[in-house]
């Protein structure tokens, strides 16, 4: 007996409109921020800059994300266009690690010959940021429970929050103490944290692609649940992997003895509902077996 099941998404227009908020104050204050670093000279501002456009990228990718789960799947797709997401968060951290390397390069050059910044200015513009930041970390925090891809902005959101923390605490000090070697060092804080964040962003995304087990999902976990339901040893053939970052699927063999088969259907509903309630799993294939056929 084989069964698919699918989870139907619902539109959630609350979390689209916070979204959008997220995509078109970060893409202003990205701008905002780009003309005063190059007006400030401010490479700690720049690096911002850089965080920011990461960030910006990922509100309009968990945005798109939530457009494909409304678009109905093809004959020629049957899990719709949900991988576009995976290449092009991809290609957005790939393009941010060679931002990342240019800043690096650039601070460690000021480092050995630091450069006059209009330090108040540039304060006023990173406290700017960090304020449309907190706008939306507090847009987006009423949605998170509604959809991954709102929890994954969010956190995003929170990642440019510390790093606009951190340019204004170097703006602060550079305003005190007129040491202008804060500002590249502050850059190269900033972009370890882009590195680390785009690293992530490959990593997870190479997992997807090659069609891996999902990163923070125990496989030994998820046996032992589905044998508490099936019983022990009857779980066989077990696939589990992402269609996108959202998205999980499963496919299974689950060998049932002779007596327990007049369960099937109960078997297979319980399963189907740890799946889903315990392991966000709502695509599943699971093909019930008999002993005996492994037998004869």
């Amino acid at each position: 007996m084989m069964v698919h099941r699918a989870h139907d998404h619902k539109n959630s227009h609350a979390s689209k409109a916070a979204l959008k908020l997220a995509i078109i104050a970060t893409t202003l204050i990205l701008f905002a921020e780009l003309a005063g670093a190059l007006w400030t000279n401010s490479l700690a501002l720049f690096s911002d800059v850089i965080h920011c456009a990461g960030d910006s990228l990922s509100f309009f990718l968990s945005y798109f994300a939530i457009l494909l789960a409304e678009r109905p799947r093809s004959d020629t797709r049957t899990f719709g266009l949900h991988r576009l997401e995976v290449f092009a968060a991809l290609i957005n951290a790939l393009t941010v690690f060679v931002m990342a390397f240019f800043i690096f390069f650039h601070a460690i050059k000021r480092i050995n010959q630091p450069q006059e910044i209009m330090s108040f200015e540039m304060l006023i513009i990173a406290i700017i940021g960090l304020i449309v930041n907190g706008v939306v970390i507090w847009k987006l925090h009423p949605h998170l429970k509604e959809d991954v891809n709102i929890k994954s902005a969010y956190l995003h959101a929170l990642g440019d929050a510390l790093a606009s923390v951190a340019v204004v605490a170097s703006g602060i000090i550079i305003l005190i103490t007129k040491q202008n070697i804060v500002d590249p060092i502050t850059a190269l804080l900033v972009a370890t944290i882009i590195v680390v964040s785009a690293y992530k962003i490959c990593r997870d995304s190479i997992q997807i692609l090659m069609e891996g087990v999902p990163y923070r999902l125990d496989q030994n976990l998820l046996i032992k649940s589905i044998e508490n339901i099936s019983g022990e040893q009857t779980v066989k053939d077990l696939h589990v992997w992402n269609i996108c970052s959202h998205l999980r699927a499963l496919s299974l063999h689950i060998t049932l003895p002779e007596r327990a088969l007049a369960r099937q259907k109960e078997i297979l509903e319980n399963i189907t509902t740890t799946l889903e309630n315990d392991f966000n799993i709502f695509h599943s294939t699971i093909q019930i077996e008999s002993e005996s056929w492994h037998k004869s």
